[in-house]
């Protein structure tokens, strides 16, 4: 009985001793200090420069100057790019521990084809180095290895499914905002819509005072309106412009010389108070059928933006194509279409 009761103790001391060693295993990396699970940047406000890099030579740097996001020195940055990016590198936490099987295949991925990380803060002090490599098989995990450490981990966003690497972005139109209209209406002078192939709907909407517009035909032959426009469409109608934003670059289209050759539908040229001007051209890229009208309508269009070549689509810029007639009592309100 005694010898029986000393095997059971014996079993269960035994069996806690496995428990925790693995447990202490599985909460714990291979170092002392576990410093190489530390992937988080706790304030989001420390970070100043973030510089990533890839096996093929390809880099992208993303660095905080004069109070905004700024791409490679040059660019502004993709506000929801920056976003992106950031909820990532201070929400980033271990998930797992690899099976000491996983573990060759997960540094020889991270060494091949890992993405090289590194953060700064905002006086220029590293902080973080890190290497991001390939999912998982459920692909809700991401395996990275902390730089100097022999420890690769699966990580990733507590409450989010899916990979962390594509949020790593390189290459410049990943990058490069995408904004084609920024403009609080209270800074718009003018704006004229100059529509080639519409001659009769082109315009010119210009400031006269506060909350005073005037509206006029764009090109000299068009009969002048008479009246005055309909109260607050003026108002209106400029809000539009207050975030317009590209769906994305087209720097690649191999049609984009001969898109430029044509007449565009629309050249929208923007002037601010301050004497900044903006001129945007579009011509229609994606023509559909109504079937049960059997009307045409466009759903994007090609837009050409201070020599930058981008893609926008119809139901966030359809707002801004109003013709000359929009404006004033009486008279149909068309929005114009190629």
């Amino acid at each position: 009985m005694k010898r029986t009761l000393l095997l059971a103790v014996l079993f269960v001391g035994l069996g806690f001793g496995a428990w925790y060693a693995w447990h202490q295993k599985s909460t714990q990396t291979g170092t002392i200090a576990a410093w190489d699970m530390d992937f988080a940047i706790k304030n989001p406000e420390e970070i100043g420069k973030v510089f990533i890099a890839d096996r093929k030579g390809r880099t992208a740097t993303v660095a905080w100057k004069d109070n905004a996001w700024i791409y490679n020195g040059q660019y502004p940055a993709r506000p929801s790019a920056v976003q992106s990016l950031m909820e990532t590198l201070t929400k980033l936490t271990v998930k797992s521990l690899p099976t000491t099987a996983a573990e060759g295949p997960m540094i020889k991925t991270l060494a091949t084809e890992g993405i090289k990380v590194e953060i700064y803060d905002r006086a220029g002090q590293r902080l973080k180095c890190y290497y991001v490599g390939g999912v998982t098989n459920d692909e809700q995990g991401t395996y990275m290895m902390m730089e100097g450490s022999e420890n690769p981990y699966v990580t990733h966003i507590p409450s989010f499914i899916g990979q962390l690497r594509v949020r790593y972005l390189i290459g410049d139109d990943n990058w490069r905002d995408r904004t084609i209209f920024a403009e609080k209406p209270e800074t718009i002078q003018s704006v004229t819509m100059e529509y080639p192939q519409q001659k009769g709907e082109s315009f010119r909407l210009e400031k006269i005072k506060e909350a005073e517009y005037t509206i006029t035909p764009f090109f000299s032959t068009t009969p002048r309106k008479a009246g005055e426009p309909r109260k607050g469409l003026p108002e209106a109608y400029l809000l539009q412009f207050e975030r317009l934003v590209a769906e994305g670059y087209e720097s690649d289209n191999p049609e984009r010389d001969s898109i430029r050759a044509l007449v565009p539908f629309a050249i929208v040229t923007v002037k601010k108070t301050d004497g900044q001007e903006k001129k945007v051209q579009f011509w229609p890229a994606a023509v559909q059928i109504n079937h049960s009208t059997g009307k045409t309508y466009v759903e994007h269009y090609h837009t050409q933006r201070d020599g930058d070549f981008l893609s926008v689509q119809d139901h966030a810029f359809g707002g801004i194509f109003r013709g000359y007639s929009f404006f004033f009592e009486g008279v149909p309100a068309p929005i114009i279409r190629n």
